[in-house]
């Protein structure tokens, strides 16, 4: 296997989307905390008097904050998970993903993911996780059987990357804090795009493919979700799941020519046989 080249490029985006991710989860939490706490001492202070308004909005205030801090940042990554139906894998499950899981983390220098598996026959992965110590490695139960090793492989290691550079901590508090927005119709896949980064799966394909043994094994994999016709996507079915299409592999868009998307499969897999 190759040697593991850029691990303090790793470690620089990696420290980059911790501070990026605390960030948003500060402000997402913040934000209906001091709306809360407002309204509820206008309310109580045109009844009360003053001293009863303030204490009424910083009572509230802490109380939404803290609910608000605990959905978005500490159980960001189970709103994820539970929106997509994501079940965890039973022990000799993924026999061949477990194999190359743990050869991949200890090139990588990670801790092993936990396994989740969704129900679905389009082959496809995602992670999600706070930290790299925490993280959860989601797969369709199509990927076992679908992919050749050194497909499976290159999707394997793509998803790694993401947790190693915490980028699974961004995508994970944007859909937590998104999901709200996206049941009133004010969110929607397009934005979290924009907030996880647009180019995020593109830039981790080159990593992964630095850490593999067989590099063509990840651009095939997406050529044949470039090729694979569009349909349902992705599981889960509710308003949040929609959030997470870009957290995916492979998008699986409806629509298969939004130009000048470098995160597009067939794009991704030009890109690799270019590399």
């Amino acid at each position: 296997m190759r040697a593991v080249a850029g691990a303090s490029e790793d470690d620089r985006r990696a420290a980059a989307n911790g501070h990026r991710a605390v960030t948003r989860a500060v402000v997402w939490s913040i934000t209906p905390a001091v709306v809360v706490g407002a309204v509820a001492g206008l309310v109580l202070g045109a009844i009360a008097g003053v001293v009863a308004g303030l204490i009424a909005a910083v009572v509230a205030g802490a109380l939404v904050w803290a609910a608000a801090w605990s959905y978005v940042w500490r159980r960001a990554d189970q709103v994820v998970l539970r929106a997509i139906g994501a079940r965890p894998a039973a022990p000799g499950e993924l026999r061949r993903i477990e194999n190359l899981v743990d050869g991949l983390c200890a090139t990588m220098g990670l801790a092993q993911p936990s396994l989740a598996v969704v129900r679905s026959d389009r082959p496809n992965a995602m992670a999600v996780g706070r930290t790299p110590d925490s993280a959860t490695l989601v797969v369709t139960d199509a990927v076992e059987t679908a992919l050749s090793v050194v497909e499976l492989e290159g999707l394997l290691a793509h998803e790694l990357v993401h947790i190693k550079r915490r980028d699974t901590a961004v995508a994970s508090v944007v859909v937590a804090a998104a999901a709200p927005l996206a049941a009133l119709g004010l969110s929607d896949a397009e934005r979290v795009h924009a907030a996880v980064g647009e180019d995020r799966e593109f830039q981790t394909d080159r990593r992964a493919a630095s850490v593999v043994r067989y590099p063509p094994g990840l651009g095939s994999v997406l050529a044949a979700a470039a090729a694979a016709p569009p349909g349902a996507w992705p599981p889960g079915g509710g308003r949040t799941a929609a959030l997470t299409r870009w957290l995916w592999i492979d998008p699986v868009l409806p629509e298969r020519d939004p130009t000048g998307q470098l995160d597009l499969p067939a794009v991704r897999a030009a890109a690799l046989a270019e590399w």
